[in-house]
C-alpha cells in the first residue's frame, strides 16, 4: 500500500503532462545510470515501463533504484526511493496496459500495445522505501520537504 502522503504527490506531480521521470540505477561496475521512464501507479504500487538492455540488466544485478519526478520549469519535485521487481507474466501485462493507459491514454496505448517480455519490455514494480516531497503542500498546507 503506497502511503496516502506520497500518493497525493504523485497525484499532483503526475497531474501535469509537462513533469519529467527518471530513474537512477547502478552498474554492475557500480557506476550510476539515469534514464527517463514511463510512470504509473495505483493504491499498491509504482509501475515503470522498462525497454532497453542497460535498465534492466542493471536491475537483475542490484534492483535498488531512485526515482526524480519534477516539473518542468518548477522546483517542486518528488524523489523515491525502493526495490523493482521485473515482471513480464499475465498480472505484469495488465498493470503495463494500465499504466499505458494511465499515461497515454487509449489512443496512446493502442499505438504503444505489445506483450512483455524478457527480451523486450518489462514492467518494473517498485515497493517504495522511503521518499522526498519538496515544493508542494504538505501536511498542514505548509510547503516543503517531508521525508518519510
Amino acid at each position: 500500500m503506497i502511503d496516502p502522503e506520497l500518493k497525493a504527490a504523485l497525484d499532483t506531480m503526475l497531474g501535469d503532462p509537462e513533469h519529467w521521470v527518471h530513474v537512477g540505477t547502478v552498474t554492475p561496475s557500480g557506476e550510476p545510470h539515469v534514464t527517463p521512464v514511463m510512470l504509473a501507479y495505483d493504491d499498491d504500487h509504482l509501475y515503470l515501463s522498462l525497454t532497453g538492455r542497460t535498465k534492466k540488466a542493471n536491475l537483475q544485478k542490484n534492483p535498488k533504484v531512485c526515482v526524480s519526478i519534477a516539473e518542468d520549469g518548477d522546483i517542486a519535485h518528488v524523489i523515491v526511493w525502493g526495490d523493482v521487481e521485473l515482471r513480464e507474466d499475465a498480472w505484469a501485462q495488465e498493470r503495463w496496459e494500465f499504466a499505458m493507459r494511465h499515461i497515454l491514454g487509449d489512443e496512446g496505448l493502442d499505438q504503444q500495445r505489445r506483450a512483455l517480455s524478457r527480451e523486450g519490455t518489462s514492467l518494473g514494480v517498485l515497493t517504495p522505501t522511503r521518499w522526498r516531497i519538496f515544493g508542494l503542500d504538505g501536511p498542514g498546507g505548509a510547503p516543503g520537504y517531508f521525508p518519510a
